[in-house]
C-alpha cells in the first residue's frame, strides 16, 4: 500500500509493454463514471493504480477512501438509516459510500465481499443517478481482485451480476516477473525515497547489484521490492549498494537438491558459487587461502574425530606427513582432543 502522502504518479513505472498498457487503460476509464476492476497478484500494485485513476480524472478534488471488504475500516460519516432487515454488513458498506462522497471508492479484494454487501454496493452503483427519493451516492467504485475471480463467480461466492458492474472496465496489472525493464527505475525511486526519509544521500547501485535484483523470481512483486529497497538503505551505509548487499537480503529461492544427490565436485562449486556472490563488490585479496581452510578445517575435524585424535593415523589417512599435519592444525586453530596419547605419539614426541 502506498501511503496518502505519497504522489501515486511518482511511482508509476510504464517502460516496459505490460505497463504501459494499464497506463493506456488508466487514462480511458479516468472519467470517474463506471466501476472499474483491478486484477493482479497481491503486491503488484493494485491501490497505487486505484490511486493514479482518482488523480487523473475528474474526481481528484473529492477523497479518496480504500476499504477492506468488511467495511469495518470506513470512515464515520451520517446516517439516515435505510438498510431495513438488511445486518451491519450493509450499513457499514453505506457509511463507505458516504464518506467517498464525490470521490473515489476502492473497495480491496471484492471476492471476500459478503452477498449482502455485494448487494449494497451494486444498488448503489445501478442507482445512483436515481430520482425516486432513494439514498443516492456520487461516487466512483474502484474494486480490487486477485486472479482467481472468474473462478469466485462460477462458484457463486461472487454473483455474476455484481461482477458485471466491472466486467466492461477491467484492467490487468501484471507481476513484477513480467515487467523486467521497469524493476531497475522502480527500485532507483524506492532508493530514492527512503534515503530521503532517513535523511541521507541516495545511494548509487552498481551494475552486479540490479543484475541480482533481476535475477529474482519477485514472489511478493512490487511490495516486496520496495520492502528490499528499505532494508537495504537501513542496512547499507556506503554510497554504493553492492551486489553482495543485495544477496544478504534478498531470500533463497533456488531450488534446493539433496546434499547425498549431489556429487562432491558439485556440492563444491554450489558453496563457491555462494562465497563469490557475497563477497562481490568487495576487494578480496586470499581467496584461495580461504577457501583452502574452509575445507581443511573439517576435513581435518572428521578425520581426527575418526582415529579417536591419533595424529599418527589421522597424517596416514590422510597421506601428509605428521609434522606437516600438526603445523596445518596449529596455523587453524584445531584443538587437540584431550585423551592419553597413543603409543605411537608418544614414541614420536620422545615420552
Amino acid at each position: 500500500m502506498l501511503r496518502p502522502t505519497l504522489k501515486a504518479d511518482d511511482f508509476l513505472v510504464a517502460a516496459s509493454e505490460p505497463m504501459r498498457a494499464v497506463v493506456a487503460a488508466v487514462e480511458r476509464y479516468a472519467d470517474g463514471d463506471a466501476p472499474v476492476l483491478l486484477c493482479g497478484e497481491h503486491g503488484t500494485g493494485r491501490e497505487l493504480v486505484a490511486r493514479v485513476l482518482h488523480r487523473r480524472g475528474p474526481r481528484s478534488a473529492c477523497r479518496f477512501v480504500a476499504v477492506r471488504p468488511t467495511f469495518e475500516d470506513a470512515p464515520t460519516s451520517p446516517s439516515p438509516g435505510g438498510c431495513g432487515r438488511d445486518d451491519d454488513a450493509c450499513e457499514r458498506a453505506r457509511r463507505a459510500l458516504r464518506a467517498a462522497a464525490g470521490g473515489t471508492l476502492l473497495v480491496k479484494d471484492v471476492s471476500d465481499l459478503s452477498a449482502t454487501s455485494q448487494r449494497t454496493l451494486r444498488r448503489a452503483i445501478r442507482d445512483r443517478r436515481s430520482t425516486d427519493g432513494a439514498e443516492t451516492f456520487d461516487v466512483q467504485v474502484v474494486a480490487t481482485a486477485d486472479l482467481d475471480l472468474d473462478r469466485a463467480v462460477d462458484a457463486a461466492i461472487v454473483s455474476p451480476e455484481f461482477y458485471q458492474l466491472f466486467a466492461a472496465r477491467r484492467i490487468d496489472i501484471p507481476p513484477l516477473r513480467d515487467r523486467a525493464a521497469d524493476l531497475p527505475e522502480l527500485f532507483e525511486r524506492w532508493i530514492k525515497h527512503y534515503a530521503a526519509e532517513v535523511g541521507r544521500s541516495r545511494p548509487t547501485v552498481s551494475s552486479r547489484a540490479f543484475a541480482r535484483l533481476g535475477a529474482y523470481p519477485w514472489p511478493g512483486n512490487v511490495a516486496e521490492l520496495k520492502s528490499i529497497a528499505r532494508r537495504l538503505v537501513v542496512r547499507v551505509t556506503r554510497s554504493r549498494l553492492e551486489a553482495g548487499d543485495v544477496d544478504e537480503v534478498l531470500p533463497v529461492v533456488a531450488e534446493r537438491v539433496p546434499l547425498e544427490d549431489l556429487a562432491f565436485e558439485d556440492m563444491v562449486k554450489s558453496k563457491l558459487a555462494g562465497l563469490l556472490a557475497r563477497i562481490d563488490g568487495y576487494p578480496v585479496h586470499d581467496l584461495y587461502e580461504k577457501v583452502l581452510a574452509r575445507v581443511e578445517r573439517p576435513l581435518f575435524d572428521l578425520v581426527l574425530a575418526h582415529t579417536g585424535g591419533n595424529q599418527l593415523k589421522a597424517a596416514e589417512i590422510l597421506g601428509l606427513n605428521r609434522n606437516t599435519l600438526r603445523k596445518k592444525l596449529s596455523g587453524l586453530g584445531i584443538e587437540q582432543a584431550r585423551k592419553r596419547p597413543g603409543r605411537e605419539d608418544r614414541a614420536l614426541d620422545g615420552k
